[in-house]
């Protein structure tokens, strides 16, 4: 797999804080962050066709699947383009998958409102209800492709193949953005999963974000702003800023943490990310990363400079470290992770 890239905004208490070092960039307008398609989860909320997230890859990569759970609150009616996915190869925009407001989901050229190459009726079969698809894309100028599968299929619920998906001289895309072309009431989505290669991503069907927190100290190195472990100062699903935290100088400090395990057995794991939300505290240079323990086996995020405001540093694993393997839950279960003073 050449890039993988999920969010299932668990982790913000605000929809600006996605873009403190996890997407490239965020203008949350008037989106809020409500309950999500689970127990415990949390979904982004709109109304306002100003929200936009970008993320971009760095990979050119020609095949794309883009999973996402919707849910439009509003009566399906009308032919407002709303929500919509869009993947450019940094310099032009080649298409968009778009969520119409009557349930039909559009792939058009370029942007939300260009030439419609796909139309797939009937998407969205009820108001209210989360749905969640799977969408592949090929990008090429004669033999692009669409085609989608939603709640799990395990084969596609819409085909379009032989288009041009490609108005740009490049057969690729490196960019993502998530935004909004026009105001519906209200458009709400969760556990979103963008992977890519040059020839070929398999179809993983339903998926379904867990968000693990740390649950016992492994390794406590950090001293502690408050209490009597480490771990209890970083358990917060949402970020909480200074008001508890761990903290430490000495380069080459680390904490590892056991975390808290799936309450339900999943079928299978598709990727483990790692984030923590760090900064420094005084004017001197300092870097630090996250770390995943597995096994044996300890793997570590890039070496990156804080700043004085706090902002996310993160890996994502599509294999575990320890056995070069996919992922099992048990292995999951067991992992330990945690910061490290890197400079």
């Amino acid at each position: 797999m050449a890039y993988v890239f999920g969010d299932s905004w668990d982790c913000y208490a605000a929809v600006a804080d996605a873009a403190l070092g996890y997407w490239d960039s965020v203008t949350p307008s008037t989106a809020t962050l409500v309950a999500g398609r689970f127990s415990g989860s949390q979904a982004i909320n709109t109304t306002n066709a100003a929200f936009v997230s970008v993320k971009s890859s760095g990979v050119n990569d020609a095949v794309h699947h883009v999973s996402v759970a919707y849910r439009q609150t509003s009566a399906l009616t009308g032919t407002t383009l709303g929500m919509y996915l869009q993947l450019t190869d940094n310099i032009t925009n080649q298409c968009c998958i778009v969520f119409r407001s009557d349930g039909v989901v559009l792939l058009t050229s370029a942007t939300p409102g260009g030439t419609v190459l796909a139309t797939y009726a009937g998407a969205v079969s009820a108001a209210n209800t989360w749905t969640q698809f799977e969408f592949e894309v090929v990008i090429h100028n004669t033999a692009g492709s669409f085609k989608a599968r939603k709640n799990g299929s395990t084969t596609d619920d819409h085909s379009t193949t032989g288009i041009n998906t490609r108005p740009g001289a490049n057969a690729y895309a490196n960019k993502l953005t998530l935004a909004f072309n026009g105001a519906i009431n209200a458009i709400q989505f969760d556990d979103l999963l963008w992977r890519s290669d040059a020839a070929s991503v398999p179809w993983v069907g339903d998926i379904r974000a867990y968000t693990r927190m740390p649950a016992g100290d492994a390794t406590a190195v950090f001293s502690r702003s408050t209490g009597a472990t480490n771990f209890s100062c970083v358990d917060e699903t949402l970020q909480n800023g200074l008001t508890d935290y761990v903290f430490s100088a000495n380069v080459n400090d680390a904490d590892f943490y056991t975390i808290a395990a799936t309450a339900t057995t999943p079928a299978s794991v598709v990727a483990v990310t790692t984030r923590g939300f760090l900064a420094k505290s005084d004017a001197g240079a300092k870097s630090a990363a996250v770390q995943l323990k597995s096994g044996g086996v300890t793997v570590t995020s890039t070496s990156t400079a804080l700043s004085t405001s706090f902002g996310w540093l993160w890996r994502t694993d599509v294999l575990d470290p320890g056995t070069s393997a996919a992922w099992t839950n048990g292995a999951v279960n067991s992992v330990q992770i945690g910061p490290k003073v890197t400079a």
